[in-house]
Protein backbone atom coordinates (compact mmCIF):
# COMPACT_ATOMS: atom_id res chain seq x y z
CA UNK A 1 0.00 0.00 0.00
CA UNK A 2 2.91 2.29 0.96
CA UNK A 3 4.50 1.84 -2.70
CA UNK A 4 1.33 2.69 -4.27
CA UNK A 5 0.75 5.85 -2.35
CA UNK A 6 4.42 6.65 -2.93
CA UNK A 7 4.06 6.20 -7.20
CA UNK A 8 0.75 8.59 -6.88
CA UNK A 9 2.37 10.82 -4.47
CA UNK A 10 5.73 10.97 -7.57
CA UNK A 11 3.52 11.33 -10.54
CA UNK A 12 1.39 14.55 -8.70
CA UNK A 13 4.52 16.04 -8.21
CA UNK A 14 6.26 16.01 -11.67
CA UNK A 15 2.88 16.74 -13.23
CA UNK A 16 3.15 20.31 -10.49
CA UNK A 17 6.38 21.00 -11.46
CA UNK A 18 6.23 20.30 -15.06
CA UNK A 19 3.79 22.52 -15.12
CA UNK A 20 4.21 26.51 -16.44
CA UNK A 21 5.15 28.71 -12.80
CA UNK A 22 2.70 31.39 -15.04
CA UNK A 23 0.00 29.06 -16.77
CA UNK A 24 -3.32 29.61 -15.72
CA UNK A 25 -5.60 26.63 -14.80
CA UNK A 26 -9.07 26.47 -16.04
CA UNK A 27 -10.48 28.67 -18.74
CA UNK A 28 -11.16 32.10 -19.50
CA UNK A 29 -14.29 33.69 -20.76
CA UNK A 30 -14.09 36.52 -23.49
CA UNK A 31 -15.77 39.63 -22.51
CA UNK A 32 -18.97 40.61 -24.43
CA UNK A 33 -18.23 44.74 -25.84
CA UNK A 34 -18.09 47.23 -22.97
CA UNK A 35 -20.43 50.27 -23.71
CA UNK A 36 -20.91 53.36 -21.94
CA UNK A 37 -23.32 51.41 -19.17
CA UNK A 38 -20.13 49.51 -18.29
CA UNK A 39 -18.22 51.07 -14.96
CA UNK A 40 -15.68 49.68 -12.92
CA UNK A 41 -15.98 49.02 -9.39
CA UNK A 42 -12.63 49.05 -6.95
CA UNK A 43 -12.86 46.83 -4.33
CA UNK A 44 -9.59 45.09 -2.12
CA UNK A 45 -7.21 44.29 -4.77
CA UNK A 46 -9.92 44.13 -7.39
CA UNK A 47 -10.87 46.01 -9.99
CA UNK A 48 -14.34 44.49 -11.15
CA UNK A 49 -16.28 45.27 -14.45
CA UNK A 50 -19.94 45.94 -14.30
CA UNK A 51 -22.45 46.18 -16.75
CA UNK A 52 -24.51 48.31 -15.51
CA UNK A 53 -27.56 47.73 -17.17
CA UNK A 54 -28.16 44.23 -16.07
CA UNK A 55 -26.27 44.70 -12.39
CA UNK A 56 -23.44 42.21 -13.50
CA UNK A 57 -20.14 41.63 -12.49
CA UNK A 58 -18.62 40.57 -16.55
CA UNK A 59 -14.65 40.38 -15.26
CA UNK A 60 -12.48 41.11 -12.52
CA UNK A 61 -8.76 42.29 -12.88
CA UNK A 62 -6.46 41.29 -9.79
CA UNK A 63 -4.33 44.40 -8.79
CA UNK A 64 -1.95 44.56 -5.69
CA UNK A 65 -3.14 45.78 -2.23
CA UNK A 66 -1.76 49.96 -3.61
CA UNK A 67 -3.62 50.30 -6.97
CA UNK A 68 -6.12 53.05 -6.25
CA UNK A 69 -7.36 53.31 -10.17
CA UNK A 70 -7.36 51.74 -13.69
CA UNK A 71 -7.30 53.75 -16.74
CA UNK A 72 -8.72 51.99 -19.72
CA UNK A 73 -8.07 52.20 -23.26
CA UNK A 74 -10.69 50.47 -25.00
CA UNK A 75 -9.47 51.00 -28.55
CA UNK A 76 -6.12 49.32 -28.10
CA UNK A 77 -7.64 46.97 -26.12
CA UNK A 78 -6.16 47.05 -22.97
CA UNK A 79 -7.01 48.44 -19.46
CA UNK A 80 -3.98 49.38 -17.40
CA UNK A 81 -3.06 50.42 -14.01
CA UNK A 82 -0.49 50.36 -11.64
CA UNK A 83 1.00 48.52 -8.36
CA UNK A 84 3.37 48.19 -5.52
CA UNK A 85 4.57 44.55 -4.95
CA UNK A 86 6.78 43.29 -1.89
CA UNK A 87 8.49 40.31 -1.84
CA UNK A 88 7.23 39.24 1.87
CA UNK A 89 3.48 40.37 1.14
CA UNK A 90 3.47 43.43 3.41
CA UNK A 91 7.08 44.60 3.47
CA UNK A 92 10.61 43.82 1.94
CA UNK A 93 11.79 44.28 -1.20
CA UNK A 94 9.62 47.14 -3.29
CA UNK A 95 8.49 46.50 -6.94
CA UNK A 96 6.03 49.07 -8.19
CA UNK A 97 4.88 48.46 -12.22
CA UNK A 98 2.50 49.78 -14.66
CA UNK A 99 -0.01 46.42 -15.58
CA UNK A 100 -1.20 45.64 -18.47
CA UNK A 101 -4.68 43.36 -18.58
CA UNK A 102 -6.24 42.65 -21.86
CA UNK A 103 -9.78 43.98 -22.57
CA UNK A 104 -11.11 40.66 -24.63
CA UNK A 105 -10.57 38.29 -21.25
CA UNK A 106 -9.48 40.40 -18.56
CA UNK A 107 -5.56 38.56 -18.19
CA UNK A 108 -2.81 40.25 -17.03
CA UNK A 109 -0.60 40.09 -19.92
CA UNK A 110 2.59 42.58 -19.24
CA UNK A 111 4.31 44.59 -16.65
CA UNK A 112 6.18 47.27 -17.26
CA UNK A 113 8.41 48.25 -14.18
CA UNK A 114 8.64 52.28 -13.04
CA UNK A 115 10.00 53.45 -10.22
CA UNK A 116 9.07 52.24 -6.66
CA UNK A 117 7.37 55.65 -5.70
CA UNK A 118 4.10 55.49 -7.06
CA UNK A 119 0.83 56.64 -4.59
CA UNK A 120 -0.85 53.48 -3.57
CA UNK A 121 -3.70 55.98 -2.39
CA UNK A 122 -6.04 57.84 -4.23
CA UNK A 123 -8.35 58.06 -6.83
CA UNK A 124 -9.00 57.64 -11.00
CA UNK A 125 -6.64 61.02 -11.17
CA UNK A 126 -3.21 59.01 -9.50
CA UNK A 127 -3.32 57.85 -13.28
CA UNK A 128 -4.07 59.22 -17.01
CA UNK A 129 -3.42 58.23 -20.40
CA UNK A 130 -2.33 60.95 -22.58
CA UNK A 131 -2.45 61.21 -25.88
CA UNK A 132 -4.13 57.76 -26.64
CA UNK A 133 0.04 56.61 -25.84
CA UNK A 134 1.51 57.81 -22.81
CA UNK A 135 0.92 56.40 -19.47
CA UNK A 136 1.41 58.77 -16.28
CA UNK A 137 1.63 57.30 -12.89
CA UNK A 138 1.74 60.27 -9.68
CA UNK A 139 4.43 59.66 -7.33
CA UNK A 140 4.60 60.69 -3.59
CA UNK A 141 7.89 59.17 -1.58
CA UNK A 142 6.67 62.11 -0.15
CA UNK A 143 8.37 64.14 -2.66
CA UNK A 144 5.83 64.26 -5.55
CA UNK A 145 6.49 63.38 -9.12
CA UNK A 146 4.87 61.90 -12.43
CA UNK A 147 6.10 58.51 -14.04
CA UNK A 148 5.79 58.15 -17.56
CA UNK A 149 5.67 54.99 -19.51
CA UNK A 150 5.25 54.83 -23.98
CA UNK A 151 2.19 52.83 -24.59
CA UNK A 152 3.58 51.99 -27.68
CA UNK A 153 6.52 49.80 -26.38
CA UNK A 154 5.71 49.43 -23.34
CA UNK A 155 8.80 50.55 -21.59
CA UNK A 156 9.52 53.18 -19.32
CA UNK A 157 10.58 56.81 -20.30
CA UNK A 158 11.23 58.51 -17.44
CA UNK A 159 10.68 60.49 -14.35
CA UNK A 160 8.81 64.03 -14.10
CA UNK A 161 9.96 66.43 -10.89
CA UNK A 162 6.09 67.95 -9.97
CA UNK A 163 6.82 69.52 -6.59
CA UNK A 164 4.16 70.57 -4.98
CA UNK A 165 1.43 69.71 -7.34
CA UNK A 166 -0.84 66.21 -7.69
CA UNK A 167 -2.96 63.74 -10.48
CA UNK A 168 -2.20 63.06 -13.65
CA UNK A 169 -4.95 64.83 -15.86
CA UNK A 170 -4.47 64.46 -19.69
CA UNK A 171 -5.53 67.54 -21.93
CA UNK A 172 -4.20 66.76 -25.68
CA UNK A 173 -0.06 65.84 -25.19
CA UNK A 174 -0.02 66.79 -21.18
CA UNK A 175 -1.48 66.98 -18.52
CA UNK A 176 -2.48 69.04 -15.81
CA UNK A 177 -2.33 68.83 -12.19
CA UNK A 178 -3.17 70.69 -8.71
CA UNK A 179 -1.08 72.64 -6.95
CA UNK A 180 -0.23 73.53 -3.50
CA UNK A 181 0.11 77.00 -4.17
CA UNK A 182 -3.02 77.42 -5.17
CA UNK A 183 -2.65 77.09 -9.47
CA UNK A 184 -3.08 74.73 -11.76
CA UNK A 185 -0.15 73.00 -13.80
CA UNK A 186 0.22 72.16 -17.01
CA UNK A 187 3.30 69.78 -18.55
CA UNK A 188 3.47 69.03 -22.09
CA UNK A 189 4.98 65.73 -23.48
CA UNK A 190 6.93 65.83 -26.81
CA UNK A 191 6.59 62.86 -29.17
CA UNK A 192 8.81 60.31 -27.11
CA UNK A 193 7.25 61.07 -23.82
CA UNK A 194 9.60 64.14 -22.64
CA UNK A 195 8.78 67.26 -20.97
CA UNK A 196 9.04 70.03 -23.43
CA UNK A 197 6.82 72.69 -21.68
CA UNK A 198 5.43 73.82 -18.67
CA UNK A 199 2.73 76.25 -17.65
CA UNK A 200 0.87 77.03 -14.40
CA UNK A 201 -2.48 79.60 -13.91
CA UNK A 202 -2.78 82.40 -11.73
CA UNK A 203 -3.28 81.56 -8.32
CA UNK A 204 -7.44 81.17 -7.98
CA UNK A 205 -7.78 79.16 -4.39
CA UNK A 206 -6.21 79.46 -0.76
CA UNK A 207 -5.60 76.01 0.63
CA UNK A 208 -5.65 77.83 3.80
CA UNK A 209 -9.26 79.12 3.32
CA UNK A 210 -11.16 77.13 0.27
CA UNK A 211 -8.53 74.54 -1.41
CA UNK A 212 -9.69 72.21 -3.69
CA UNK A 213 -9.99 68.30 -4.15
CA UNK A 214 -7.10 67.03 -5.83
CA UNK A 215 -9.80 65.02 -8.08
CA UNK A 216 -11.63 66.08 -10.84
CA UNK A 217 -13.62 65.22 -13.87
CA UNK A 218 -13.20 65.35 -17.27
CA UNK A 219 -15.44 68.18 -19.57
CA UNK A 220 -14.97 68.37 -23.07
CA UNK A 221 -12.49 70.94 -22.95
CA UNK A 222 -10.57 70.22 -19.38
CA UNK A 223 -11.18 69.40 -16.21
CA UNK A 224 -13.60 70.67 -13.36
CA UNK A 225 -12.44 71.04 -9.94
CA UNK A 226 -14.08 71.58 -6.36
CA UNK A 227 -13.50 73.14 -3.61
CA UNK A 228 -14.38 71.94 0.04
CA UNK A 229 -16.74 75.01 -0.02
CA UNK A 230 -18.56 73.93 -3.05
CA UNK A 231 -17.14 76.14 -5.76
CA UNK A 232 -16.95 74.55 -9.05
CA UNK A 233 -14.12 75.49 -11.29
CA UNK A 234 -13.72 74.57 -15.11
CA UNK A 235 -9.99 74.28 -16.38
CA UNK A 236 -8.94 73.66 -19.93
CA UNK A 237 -4.97 74.89 -21.95
CA UNK A 238 -5.96 77.66 -24.57
CA UNK A 239 -3.68 79.95 -26.73
CA UNK A 240 -1.05 78.67 -24.58
CA UNK A 241 -2.04 79.43 -21.58
CA UNK A 242 -4.15 77.38 -18.16
CA UNK A 243 -7.65 79.11 -18.57
CA UNK A 244 -9.94 78.80 -14.99
CA UNK A 245 -13.47 80.03 -15.87
CA UNK A 246 -15.40 82.30 -13.55
CA UNK A 247 -16.64 80.26 -10.73
CA UNK A 248 -19.83 79.33 -9.12
CA UNK A 249 -21.09 77.69 -6.19
CA UNK A 250 -23.12 74.33 -5.35
CA UNK A 251 -24.51 76.26 -2.39
CA UNK A 252 -25.33 80.43 -2.66
CA UNK A 253 -26.99 82.42 -0.21
CA UNK A 254 -30.70 80.87 0.12
CA UNK A 255 -33.19 83.05 -1.66
CA UNK A 256 -37.09 83.26 0.24
CA UNK A 257 -39.66 81.16 -1.60
CA UNK A 258 -37.19 78.95 -4.28
CA UNK A 259 -37.58 76.46 -5.69
CA UNK A 260 -36.01 73.46 -7.38
CA UNK A 261 -36.17 72.58 -11.04
CA UNK A 262 -39.08 69.91 -10.09
CA UNK A 263 -40.68 73.23 -8.30
CA UNK A 264 -40.02 71.56 -4.96
CA UNK A 265 -39.11 74.20 -2.13
CA UNK A 266 -35.48 74.78 -1.42
CA UNK A 267 -35.32 74.87 2.61
CA UNK A 268 -32.23 76.56 3.99
CA UNK A 269 -29.07 74.40 3.60
CA UNK A 270 -26.48 76.86 4.72
CA UNK A 271 -24.95 73.72 6.55
CA UNK A 272 -24.92 71.24 3.93
CA UNK A 273 -21.29 70.44 2.79
CA UNK A 274 -19.90 68.57 -0.16
CA UNK A 275 -17.89 65.29 1.14
CA UNK A 276 -16.87 61.59 -0.07
CA UNK A 277 -13.56 59.84 -1.31
CA UNK A 278 -15.04 60.61 -4.39
CA UNK A 279 -17.37 63.53 -3.87
CA UNK A 280 -19.30 64.91 -7.29
CA UNK A 281 -19.66 63.60 -10.95
CA UNK A 282 -20.26 65.17 -14.00
CA UNK A 283 -21.87 64.40 -17.34
CA UNK A 284 -21.47 66.69 -20.15
CA UNK A 285 -24.23 65.01 -22.55
CA UNK A 286 -26.88 65.94 -20.11
CA UNK A 287 -25.19 68.82 -18.63
CA UNK A 288 -25.77 67.43 -15.15
CA UNK A 289 -23.49 67.46 -12.08
CA UNK A 290 -24.05 65.48 -8.98
CA UNK A 291 -22.74 65.84 -5.30
CA UNK A 292 -22.19 63.88 -2.12
CA UNK A 293 -23.38 66.00 0.71
CA UNK A 294 -23.74 65.63 4.66
CA UNK A 295 -25.17 67.92 7.08
CA UNK A 296 -22.59 69.83 9.65
CA UNK A 297 -18.82 70.22 10.13
CA UNK A 298 -16.45 72.49 9.03
CA UNK A 299 -14.01 71.58 6.17
CA UNK A 300 -12.03 68.96 8.19
CA UNK A 301 -14.96 66.51 7.28
CA UNK A 302 -14.64 66.67 3.75
CA UNK A 303 -14.22 62.86 3.44
CA UNK A 304 -17.54 62.21 5.31
CA UNK A 305 -19.59 60.26 3.27
CA UNK A 306 -23.10 61.58 1.99
CA UNK A 307 -26.59 61.74 3.15
CA UNK A 308 -27.58 63.02 0.26
CA UNK A 309 -26.88 63.41 -3.30
CA UNK A 310 -27.89 66.99 -4.95
CA UNK A 311 -27.93 67.04 -8.59
CA UNK A 312 -27.73 70.34 -10.54
CA UNK A 313 -27.83 71.82 -14.37
CA UNK A 314 -24.92 73.24 -15.03
CA UNK A 315 -26.51 74.90 -17.80
CA UNK A 316 -28.70 77.05 -15.36
CA UNK A 317 -26.80 76.61 -12.13
CA UNK A 318 -29.77 75.47 -10.19
CA UNK A 319 -30.27 72.48 -8.25
CA UNK A 320 -32.55 69.64 -9.97
CA UNK A 321 -32.73 67.15 -7.30
CA UNK A 322 -32.32 65.75 -4.23
CA UNK A 323 -31.82 61.94 -3.55
CA UNK A 324 -31.87 61.13 0.56
CA UNK A 325 -29.55 58.37 1.15
CA UNK A 326 -30.07 56.04 4.34
CA UNK A 327 -27.43 54.59 6.97
CA UNK A 328 -27.31 51.48 5.22
CA UNK A 329 -26.54 53.79 2.05
CA UNK A 330 -24.34 56.94 2.97
CA UNK A 331 -22.14 57.77 -0.08
CA UNK A 332 -18.72 57.35 -0.33
CA UNK A 333 -18.10 57.81 -4.09
CA UNK A 334 -20.32 58.26 -6.98
CA UNK A 335 -20.05 58.55 -10.92
CA UNK A 336 -21.92 59.51 -13.73
CA UNK A 337 -21.72 57.40 -17.11
CA UNK A 338 -20.80 59.57 -20.39
CA UNK A 339 -24.24 58.95 -21.98
CA UNK A 340 -27.04 61.21 -22.87
CA UNK A 341 -29.06 58.83 -20.39
CA UNK A 342 -26.68 58.39 -17.97
CA UNK A 343 -26.76 56.11 -14.69
CA UNK A 344 -25.80 57.33 -11.30
CA UNK A 345 -23.31 55.09 -9.57
CA UNK A 346 -23.13 54.85 -5.64
CA UNK A 347 -20.58 52.90 -3.32
CA UNK A 348 -21.70 53.11 0.24
CA UNK A 349 -19.49 54.00 2.40
CA UNK A 350 -19.90 50.81 4.77
CA UNK A 351 -19.54 48.23 1.51
CA UNK A 352 -22.56 46.45 0.60
CA UNK A 353 -24.44 46.85 -2.45
CA UNK A 354 -23.67 49.08 -5.45
CA UNK A 355 -26.46 51.33 -5.91
CA UNK A 356 -27.43 52.45 -9.85
CA UNK A 357 -29.62 55.24 -10.16
CA UNK A 358 -31.63 56.93 -13.25
CA UNK A 359 -29.29 59.90 -13.54
CA UNK A 360 -31.88 62.26 -14.68
CA UNK A 361 -34.70 61.43 -12.64
CA UNK A 362 -33.08 59.63 -9.50
CA UNK A 363 -35.17 56.60 -9.93
CA UNK A 364 -33.48 53.68 -8.16
CA UNK A 365 -33.06 51.04 -11.12
CA UNK A 366 -30.99 47.91 -9.67
CA UNK A 367 -28.39 46.98 -7.27
CA UNK A 368 -25.14 45.02 -7.64
CA UNK A 369 -25.03 42.89 -4.87
CA UNK A 370 -22.06 41.58 -2.81
CA UNK A 371 -19.40 44.35 -4.49
CA UNK A 372 -17.62 46.00 -1.41
CA UNK A 373 -16.24 48.79 -3.51
CA UNK A 374 -14.62 52.24 -2.04
CA UNK A 375 -14.08 53.84 -5.93
CA UNK A 376 -16.15 54.10 -8.73
CA UNK A 377 -15.06 54.62 -12.57
CA UNK A 378 -16.26 54.90 -16.23
CA UNK A 379 -15.23 52.11 -18.43
CA UNK A 380 -14.61 54.38 -21.32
Amino acid sequence: MKHYLAAAFLCVTQSIAAQPYDSIVGESRKLGTPDEHWFSARGSEIAYLINGDEGSVEATLTLSMFSPAIEPHLDAGRIYSYGSFYTRTFYGDRTDVVLVFDLENALPIKEIEIPPKSAGIGHSGMIGLIEERFIGVWNITPAMSVSVVDTSDDRFVGEISTPGCAGVYPVDAGFLMACGDGRIQYIRLDSVGEEVDRLRSESFFSMSDDPVFDYAVPTPEGWMFMSLEGMVYEVSVANGAVQISEPWSINPEDIEDAADLNGVPIEADDDWRIGGRQAFAYNASANLLVTLMHQGGGQETFEDPGTQVWAFSTQTRRRAYVLELDEETMGSSLELTADDEPLLLIAPADGGELLIHDALSSRLLRTVPEINASMIQRLE
